[in-house]
């Protein structure tokens, strides 16, 4: 039976597909005793809130948090947003589903953006820099690893594939200002750009989902990011250490303000460089994401975006988009 996904189902559908299961929860009924499950159901198209009414403390026995489960129930509208409400719900067996069909990839060509990857390592001059880049992206492994992982678990390029598109786009944007500030030390930039969000392979995991490891919850991507560069760069004789502390403060203070996770704020016209780059290509992939998924729902404008306090234009609806069509005709 082919997959039914979460941004085509209308109301009033029967489902009989699997999802992966997240926030799962028990609540207790207004008017009667008793517990009700409460389970946001996911694919790689979208989610929704879905409600056991029935056998709710069974239901929720079945499954964990991140689970793949196999769902049977029926869509309806409640205060203008599709729900599901949940008849049965089990965990699905291991041949029972397509991770492709759970997690988003990334739509762009995974070997032309790694032939870009390392055509930027090959422009880096400095020798130093250049051993500090090889010894990452010359592990077979590791880039193998790194064009699969994730950019983030939300928010921006939250998909396989993720962290590779982001990565080459932060470094793009970066030459570009090079072009126009051809002072700043060109290879720094480059080996920042490509370094800034390595540590986001230790920090992520991917199974059914993409979900924070313990060490990333505990440590984060900036300071894991700061530990496998320590690493590498002690690997390498002669390394300079001014050399060194510039790489590593452009590192640290790429996310600009202590308040969203920096221990230094960017002090140097390449640190700063970085953080607006990887802000730049950050934001306007999730305004770009937040508007595609937008349009499933045929309406002019998204959802209210509460990480920008604002609803973002989606474009005219298509029957507006139709009579503009017709009248220039």
């Amino acid at each position: 039976m082919p997959k039914q996904m979460i941004a085509e189902l209308q109301p009033n559908e029967q489902v009989d597909s699997y999802f992966v299961a997240t926030h799962p929860s028990l609540l207790p009924f207004k008017n009667k005793p008793g517990q009700y499950l409460q389970v946001t159901l996911a694919d790689r198209t979208g989610s929704m809130p879905a409600r056991a009414w029935d056998r709710g403390e069974e239901l929720a026995s079945r499954f964990g948090p991140q689970d793949v489960v196999w769902v049977q129930g029926r869509v309806e509208e409640y205060r203008g947003q599709l729900q599901l409400i949940i008849s049965d719900i089990d965990l699905a067996g291991d041949g029972q589903y397509d991770r492709a069909d759970l997690l988003e990839s990334t739509k762009r060509d995974v070997a032309d953006l790694l032939n870009k990857l390392l055509g930027f390592m090959a422009q880096v001059q400095e020798p130093h820099l250049r051993q500090l880049l090889e010894r990452f992206f010359g592990d077979d492994t590791l880039l193998r690893n790194f064009c699969e992982a994730p950019g983030a678990k939300a928010l921006h390029h939250s998909h396989l594939g993720g962290l590779l598109e982001h990565t080459v786009a932060v470094v793009t944007i970066l030459l570009t200002v090079h072009d126009l500030h051809p002072e700043l030390n060109r290879d720094l930039l480059i080996t920042g750009g490509l370094l800034h969000d390595i540590g986001k392979m230790q920090e992520l995991a991917v199974g059914a989902a993409i979900e924070y490891t313990d060490r990333g919850r505990l440590l984060g991507h900036i300071v894991l990011t700061d530990r496998l560069v320590r690493e590498r760069i002690q690997e390498i004789p002669g390394f300079p250490q001014e050399l060194d502390d510039l790489l590593n403060h452009i590192l640290l203070s790429h996310h600009g303000q202590k308040e969203y996770g920096a221990p230094i704020v960017p002090m140097t016209p390449e640190a700063c460089a970085l953080h607006y780059a990887d802000n730049l290509d950050a934001h306007v992939q999730y305004f770009q994401h937040a508007v595609e998924q937008g349009r499933s729902t045929g309406n002019s404008w998204t959802e209210y975006q509460k990480l920008f306090d604002r609803y973002l234009y989606i474009g005219p609806r298509e029957a507006e988009a139709d009579s503009v069509a017709e009248e220039t005709q």
